[in-house]
């Protein structure tokens, strides 16, 4: 279909091969937690030398209770100089060995889950360069968009800071608990008493926290969409004189965010309140009966101060716990979103033996090719393409022409595989074009769409995307060809101007000659101008064409078109009408024979002569 949504993807997919190239089906479905896994895996010596250091600094910190309950002991037999300076002498010490280790873990984790992190956004965005249009079609680009941010932040925070975190308050508790037994059992008991309530309440808070983690999360990707949808068609809202009804539109939106944000604050608020609470009560017990014990001698008073000195180190550690799985939920949820994105295999993909093939001549059949969209539930829709039989032998020029929706934009897009014909219904060089390598396929292929799509860079770069190393010789020439040069040398920077996001600075007109320049500077042995020359004047066509005919000969053309004046030389013409052909021949040979071509042409004629009187 010649207005097909898919023509605003096709000159930049098919000028990306390098990413398309790697695409191959997705590996089995996986859960967040061994995706995870996977692009944790090669960090694993980072991660046991990290842990190593966790564990290092939980033992150096043992021995500080254990020097202050001697101290207190030997104090209490006698205070000198001597013993205060050594016994200070051995804590400060102790303090500065635990903190090159302290200063080591952290290094060594928060780097790898900066690595991680990169990793993860680096397959994120690769595996997004493989999706088809339709995928886009489907997926809201903000909430992409805030997967990529929002979400793989909340997984570097996982196994970052958590799994700092985790491991330290692992470590302490097991090293902690047997020199508090060894201290005394029944205080430990004692102690522990409040063990059990802050487990429960850990894992009523954190189910709570992940729950609302995801509602979040995925609220924000449609408050991110909403506000790219309003700066992409800023125009179309200040022509409409909307500024006011989408401010409010966002203001509500934007309200409705916060309100779920607040949600998730309390908890959070409730939860660490909660755990001081319940470990609050262990050191009120400790000293109770801890005091009871030592009145009755059976304990020193330097074992009960280090009995307090091992429960503090447990305080913090166990209040670390909630934050722990606050982050663990938070990061799991956006893992989940990030792996549902994962999940989606690429449609169009190489084979699994892709054989080496010689490079693209240009030779082009059809045969009885019938092509249907998938629906909503995957399953095809109705045909948009019916029996196509065509044969372009290299070097020809096809012209497709016919109504809005008759399928000519379908059609072309099947040739550099942006969508994907049926097996054994299109064939490039006599080969079926599932035996090209993507890369090669679209390395050969220039495509001018009609809905050009340009970045937010130079003239220059823009023309010159997918071609490494182009000269600026070259750069000119292909904007000759394409009519763009004189527009260009009238902007004070020339071919350095920078034309804004989408092109935002250029005409209609102009971001189609770009589009078109960047499609003949790849030199490709087929050329596919799909009413590329639709947004200018009929004398510029002429130009334009004029220039066109030397950069088609010897090319491969496809030319798909609503004016008659711009297909009537090509060797072929094609006539679609609900996505059958029927009829084909020359310009000659169509208007003789007096059907829907010729009846297009007369009236493109009589539209012509109104307009010059």
């Amino acid at each position: 279909m010649s207005s097909s949504p898919t023509a605003s993807l096709a000159s930049p997919v098919a000028s990306a091969p390098t990413a398309a190239s790697s695409a191959q089906p997705s590996s089995p479905t996986l859960t967040p937690w061994q995706r995870l896994l996977r692009f944790c895996a090669p960090y694993w010596p980072s991660f046991l030398l990290g842990g190593l250091c966790i564990l290092a600094s939980a033992y150096i910190n043992l021995l500080s209770p254990q020097v202050i309950r001697t101290a207190v002991d030997d104090l209490g037999r006698g205070v000198t100089q001597s013993k205060i300076a050594r016994y200070a002498g051995l804590v400060v010490g102790i303090a500065a060995i635990r903190g090159l280790f302290l200063f080591w873990q952290r290094r060594i984790l928060i780097n790898r889950s900066r690595d991680i992190e990169y990793d993860l956004r680096q397959a994120f965005y690769a595996h997004l360069q493989q999706q088809p249009p339709s995928f886009f079609h489907r997926q809201r680009i903000g909430d992409l968009m805030s997967r990529a941010t929002n979400d793989i932040g909340a997984v570097r925070m996982l196994i970052g800071p958590a799994v700092l975190y985790g491991l330290n308050t692992l470590f302490t508790v097991l090293l902690v608990l047997p020199a508090m037994v060894a201290v005394n059992v029944t205080l430990t008991a004692f102690a522990l008493i409040t063990l059990p309530l802050a487990a429960a309440a850990t894992k009523y808070f954190g189910a709570r926290i992940h729950d609302q983690s995801e509602r979040i999360q995925e609220y924000f990707g449609l408050v991110t969409a909403k506000a790219q949808e309003n700066f992409s068609g800023v125009r179309v809202v200040r022509a409409f004189a909307q500024e006011a009804a989408e401010e409010a539109a966002f203001d509500a939106m934007n309200r409705e965010f916060v309100r779920r944000n607040l949600q998730l604050i309390r908890l959070s608020a409730l939860f660490r309140p909660v755990l001081d609470i319940l470990f609050g009560l262990g050191p009120a017990i400790v000293l109770w009966y801890g005091g009871r014990l030592v009145l009755r001698g059976e304990l020193t008073l330097g074992q009960f101060v280090e009995f307090n000195l091992y429960l503090t180190m447990l305080v913090w550690p166990m209040i670390a716990l909630g934050w722990v799985v606050n982050l663990t939920q938070r990061g799991l949820a956006s893992m989940g979103r990030l792996s549902k994105i994962f999940d989606e295999a690429p449609a169009i993909h190489d084979a699994a033996a892709v054989p080496n093939l010689p490079p693209v001549a240009g030779d082009i059949e059809f045969r009885h090719l019938t092509f249907a969209y998938p629906g909503p539930d995957g399953m095809p829709g109705p045909p948009v393409l019916r029996d196509i039989s065509l044969t372009i032998p290299r070097g020809a020029t096809l012209a497709i022409v016919g109504s809005t929706g008759a399928g000519k934009s379908t059609l072309a897009n099947l040739i550099p595989r942006l969508l994907d014909a049926p097996p054994g219904t299109l064939f490039i060089d006599g080969r079926p074009i599932h035996d090209y390598p993507l890369h090669q396929l679209r390395a050969a292929i220039g495509y001018a769409p009609q809905e050009a799509f340009l970045f937010s860079d130079t003239i220059a770069a823009n023309i010159a995307f997918g071609v490494e190393q182009a000269t600026p010789e070259a750069i000119a020439q292909a904007a000759e060809q394409a009519g763009l040069r004189e527009d260009v040398e009238r902007f004070p920077k020339g071919f350095e101007t920078v034309i804004g996001e989408r092109g935002i600075t250029l005409s209609g007109g102009q971001k189609q000659r770009t589009a078109l320049a960047r499609a003949i500077l790849r030199n490709p042995r087929i050329l596919i101008l799909d009413d590329a020359l639709s947004a200018v004047d009929t004398d510029t066509e002429a130009r334009i064409l004029g220039h066109l005919r030397q950069v088609m000969r010897g090319r491969t053309t496809i030319l798909i078109a609503h004016r008659i004046s711009t297909v009537k030389d090509a060797d072929h013409i094609v006539f679609l009408e609900d996505g059958q052909i029927v009829e084909q021949g020359t310009h000659d040979q169509l208007v003789a024979l007096g059907g829907c071509y010729a009846a297009l042409y007369e009236r493109q004629k009589l539209e012509a002569e109104l307009a010059a009187l």
